[in-house]
Order: C-alpha cells, then structure tokens, then sequence
C-alpha cells in the first residue's frame, strides 16, 4: 500500500480503465442547432462512430460533435 501523507493507495482496489469505461455510460455523440456548438443543445445519444452521430443528428436536423470513449 502506498501512503502520500494522509492518503492511502490501495493497489489492490483501483479501478481498471475497461471498468471505467463500462461505468462512465452517459453520450459521446453530441447534436447542436448550429455548427461548431453554436445554438445549444438539440440531443444526445450514444454512437459507435463519428459516422454513426452525424447521421444521427442530421436526421433531425442538427450538427454532430463526436467524442469515442
């Protein structure tokens, strides 16, 4: 175990990256009214691709910003 002053480190109790990116859920695809961000948000969803979200957002008439997890 490693202590940093008051603060101690399990290694045996730290989170894999695979988990955290099971358990962090929420969007990665993101749909504005304007381009660049601009004019708010109209959705967000979940999306595979960069492919995926714009097809998703321009489907309802909006621009995609796509972040993979």
């Amino acid at each position: 175990m490693k202590k940093l002053g008051k603060l101690q480190i399990n290694p045996e109790r730290l989170i894999k990256n695979e988990e955290l990116i099971s358990l962090k859920g929420g969007s990665n695809c993101w749909c504005f009214h304007e381009e660049n961000g601009g004019g708010g948000v109209c959705i967000t969803g979940a999306a595979s691709s960069a492919d995926e979200c714009k097809f998703m957002c321009e489907a309802i008439g909006c621009y995609g910003s796509f972040t993979p997890y």
